[in-house]
C-alpha cells in the first residue's frame, strides 16, 4: 500500500506525465485515478506538487461546529460544510465536498450521497474565496436525513492557476440530530406601553368564622337557645338569642333595605356595603362581617316563660386596621371597630330597649377608647329605641378605637359581647358576639409591629389573610408567562392561589444561614443563578437576557434556600427555559436547548429561565420596596403571586396565550 504522502506525490507525478505526453487538450491531463477528485470545473492543468492546492485537514460541519467524541454534531438536515484550501498567496480557490454514507462503526462506505444535479458526480462546489480562507457550501434540503451519521471529504481547486488538488482531504464524520420542532409553552407579545394593573391591590375574600358567637345559646333547661338574665324583682327575665337568619320574613325585609343605607353612611370599611348580606369578608387590613346575624331580646316571665314581648336587631360588624403611620397621624399603631345595629321590631310590651356593646382584647399594652354610639344623622348618641322605632332612620353605630403602645410585634385576640335590657323590667341579659377566632385559626386577630421601619413605622394587619403580589403581565409578559408556567408545572406550584400553595417571605431575622446570621436573597440567587466565569449564561436567543429564578429568591421556596423545601445543589437541577421572539411580533417561552439539555421533566423543584433583563427586574421591583412594608410581611409570612395575563388558561397542557388585562387582547 502506498503511504498517503507518497500516494499524493505519485498522483502528482502521474498528472505531470499526462501533461507531457498528452494531446495538449487540458481535459486529457486528468489522471487522478478512481480515488481522485472529479474535475468539476472542467479540464484543468496539473502542476508540480509544490504549487498544487491542498486541503490537509478534514472538513468542519455545523452549525454549531462542535464535536462530541470526535464526531461533528449538527442540528439541521441542511448543514454547512467548510474547509480551508491552501494555495499561493492572492490566488482564488474553491473547495469540492463529497459526502458518503457510513457503516455501523461510523466508517465511510463506497456509497456517495448525491447532493446536487449540477454535475455528474453529485458533489457540491463552493464559491471562490481567497486562499487560506474557509470555503463553504450548504447542503440543499432533502439530501440528508435526521439521525444519520455521514462522512465528508473535500479537495481544493486553484481558480487562478486552474490547478486541481490531486487527492482528497481526510474524512470527517458528522451526525445530524434535529430536535423536535420547538413548541412554546406560552406565547405573549412585546411589553405594552402602559398598564392599569395595580400590583398592590388586594381583593377581599369570603371567610368562614371559627368563633362567630353563640347561635343556639345554652344547652338544656327552660332557656334552651337563649342567654338569659337572672330574674328581676318581679320575677321576670330578659333573654338574648343570636341567630344567623332573620327570626321572621318581616325582620329580613326591614334589615335588607335599612342595613345597606346605614352602612353607606357610617362605614369604616368603604367596600363593605356593596357585599352580599349574610357573609363575612376580609382583606389584609379590613374585615366586613355581615353574618353576625340578628339579636333578639325576649322579655319573659320567670315561671311559665310566656313571651311578653320581643325586640330584634340586625347586626353588622367592621374592623379597620391601619398599616402605616400616615393613616393615623401618630407614631403608634391603631385599629378601629364598629358595630352597626338596625332595629327591625320592638314590641309594645318591652316599652323600649337599651343595648350596650363591649369590645375586649388580650393585648399586652393597648389603650381603647370608650364605645361611642351615634345615629346616622349624628343627633342621637344613646343606644335606646322606643317602641316602633324600626328601620334605617333608627340605625345606630357603635365605634371604638384601640391604640397599640408596644414595640416589636404582637398578635392578640379580640372579643365582643352585647348587653340588653327592656324598659319594662330591670333585668339585663348579656351574650357573646364571638371572638377573633379559634386559637388554631385566629382569622380576626390583629398583629401589630414596628419592624417595617422608615416612613411606614408602626401598623397592624390580619396575618390570617394572605396577600397577593400581582405581576404586571401587561408590562412584563415574559416574566409573567414564566412564573405562571412554573406555578402550573412544578410539583409544589409555588405561589399559586389556584393550587392554594403559598410562598413564604424570607425576612430579616431569619437566622437561616448555616454559618450563622441571616440568609439573604443574594445568597439564594447565587446558587440558582450564579455569576462569574462558570456562571449562568443567558440563551443567546433571548434579547438582553438575564437569569430569572423561580420560586423567587426572596422566599423560603427558592431552590437556593438551605434546608428549604425545594433546595437544590445547583441551578442546573432546576427546570430550564428561555424566552425569545417568534414571528409576527409574538414571543414564546420554550424549553432550553443548549448543552444537550432536552427539556424539563417537571419533577424539578425550581426553575430558571433566560428572560429579558428589564422584565426580570421589573416584575418584582416593588415587592420589597412597597409590597412587603405595606402588607407588613414578616419573616415566614405567606403570600401568593398572581399572573393575571395568563390565569385565564385552564392548564399548561396546551399552549397558553397571553391576554391583556384591562382591555381587549
Amino acid at each position: 500500500m502506498i503511504p498517503p504522502t507518497a500516494r499524493r506525490r505519485h498522483l502528482a507525478f502521474s498528472a505531470i506525465l499526462a501533461i507531457v505526453i498528452g494531446s495538449g487538450a487540458t481535459g486529457a491531463g486528468y489522471a487522478a485515478g478512481p480515488e481522485g477528485p472529479p474535475p468539476v470545473h472542467g479540464p484543468g492543468a496539473r502542476a508540480v506538487a509544490a504549487a498544487e492546492p491542498n486541503t490537509p485537514d478534514g472538513p468542519e460541519v455545523g452549525p454549531p461546529f462542535t464535536k462530541t467524541s470526535g464526531v461533528w454534531q449538527t442540528a439541521t438536515t441542511t448543514p454547512t460544510l467548510r474547509n480551508t484550501v491552501t494555495a499561493p498567496s492572492g490566488h482564488k480557490t474553491t473547495a469540492t465536498f463529497e459526502v458518503h454514507t457510513t457503516d455501523s462503526s461510523g466508517k465511510p462506505t463506497a456509497t456517495v450521497v448525491k447532493l446536487t444535479d449540477d454535475n455528474q458526480w453529485g458533489v457540491l462546489v463552493s464559491s471562490e474565496v481567497a486562499a487560506g480562507k474557509p470555503a463553504s457550501v450548504t447542503v440543499p434540503a432533502g439530501k440528508l436525513k435526521n439521525g444519520v451519521t455521514y462522512a465528508v471529504r473535500s479537495s481544493g481547486y486553484d481558480a487562478t492557476s486552474n490547478v486541481y488538488e490531486s487527492d482528497w482531504s481526510p474524512y470527517s464524520t458528522f451526525r445530524i440530530n434535529v430536535p423536535p420542532a420547538e413548541k412554546p409553552y406560552v406565547t405573549f407579545p412585546a411589553p405594552q406601553a402602559a398598564s392599569g394593573i395595580d400590583s398592590l391591590a388586594q381583593t377581599p375574600v369570603e371567610v368562614t368564622r371559627t368563633d362567630p358567637g353563640p347561635v343556639t345559646g345554652v344547652r338544656g333547661g327552660p332557656d334552651a337557645g337563649r342567654t338569659c338574665s337572672a330574674p328581676d324583682s318581679q320575677g321576670r327575665k330578659v333573654c338574648i338569642r343570636i341567630s344567623r337568619t332573620a327570626p321572621t320574613p318581616d325582620d329580613a325585609a326591614v334589615a335588607k333595605k335599612a342595613m345597606r343605607q346605614a352602612l353607606r353612611g357610617a362605614d369604616v370599611v368603604p367596600w363593605c356595603a356593596s357585599k352580599p348580606d349574610g357573609k363575612d369578608y376580609m382583606n389584609r387590613t379590613e374585615a366586613c362581617l355581615k353574618n353576625v346575624g340578628y339579636a333578639t331580646l325576649i322579655f319573659v316571665d320567670a315561671d311559665e316563660l310566656p313571651r311578653f314581648g320581643t325586640a330584634t336587631f340586625a347586626l353588622s360588624q367592621q374592623i379597620k386596621l391601619y398599616n402605616k403611620k400616615s393613616d393615623t397621624g401618630t407614631d403608634r399603631a391603631e385599629f378601629d371597630q364598629q358595630l352597626t345595629v338596625v332595629p327591625t321590631r320592638i314590641d309594645d310590651a318591652t316599652e323600649g330597649v337599651h343595648l350596650t356593646w363591649k369590645a375586649s382584647d388580650n393585648c399586652k399594652d393597648c389603650t381603647s377608647s370608650q364605645v361611642q354610639w351615634a345615629s346616622d344623622d349624628g343627633l342621637n348618641t344613646t343606644p335606646h329605641w322606643a317602641v316602633g322605632e324600626v328601620g334605617a332612620p333608627y340605625a345606630m353605630t357603635a365605634k371604638a378605637q384601640t391604640i397599640w403602645n408596644s414595640t416589636g410585634k404582637e398578635q392578640f385576640d379580640l372579643g365582643w359581647s352585647l348587653l340588653g335590657s327592656v324598659d319594662a323590667g330591670d333585668a339585663h341579659a348579656q351574650t357573646s358576639l364571638g371572638t377573633s377566632g379559634d386559637v388554631r385559626v385566629r382569622e380576626l386577630a390583629p398583629r401589630c409591629d414596628d419592624i417595617a421601619g422608615g416612613s411606614i413605622r408602626t401598623g397592624c394587619v390580619f396575618p390570617y389573610f394572605k396577600p397577593t403580589w400581582t405581576v404586571d403581565t401587561n408590562l412584563y409578559p415574559a416574566a409573567g408567562a414564566y412564573y405562571w408556567l412554573m406555578q402550573e408545572k412544578l410539583l409544589s406550584h409555588p405561589g399559586s392561589r389556584k393550587w392554594d400553595s403559598l410562598v413564604t417571605y424570607l425576612g430579616p431575622g431569619n437566622n437561616a444561614d448555616p454559618d450563622g446570621g441571616d440568609w439573604t436573597n443574594d445568597d439564594s440567587r447565587g446558587i440558582v443563578c450564579p455569576t462569574g466565569a462558570n456562571g449562568f449564561k443567558p440563551n443567546p436567543a433571548t434579547p438582553s437576557g438575564s437569569c430569572d429564578e423561580y420560586a423567587p429568591a426572596s422566599t423560603y421556596q427558592s431552590g437556593g434556600m438551605p434546608k428549604g423545601p425545594n433546595q437544590v445543589a445547583s441551578g442546573k437541577d432546576c427546570a430550564q427555559l428561555y424566552t425569545k421572539p417568534l414571528t409576527g411580533g409574538t414571543w414564546g417561552l420554550l424549553a432550553e436547548n443548549r448543552d444537550g439539555y432536552t427539556g424539563p421533566k417537571w419533577n424539578e423543584r425550581c426553575g430558571r429561565a433566560s428572560v429579558p433583563t428589564d422584565q426580570n427586574t421589573g416584575a418584582f421591583r416593588d415587592l420589597g420596596i412597597k409590597f412587603v412594608p405595606q402588607m407588613r410581611l414578616l419573616d415566614k409570612d405567606g403570600f401568593f403571586i398572581g399572573d393575571p395575563g395568563f390565569e385565564h388558561c385552564k392548564n399548561a397542557d396546551t399552549v397558553c396565550a397571553w391576554k391583556k388585562v384591562g382591555g381587549d387582547n
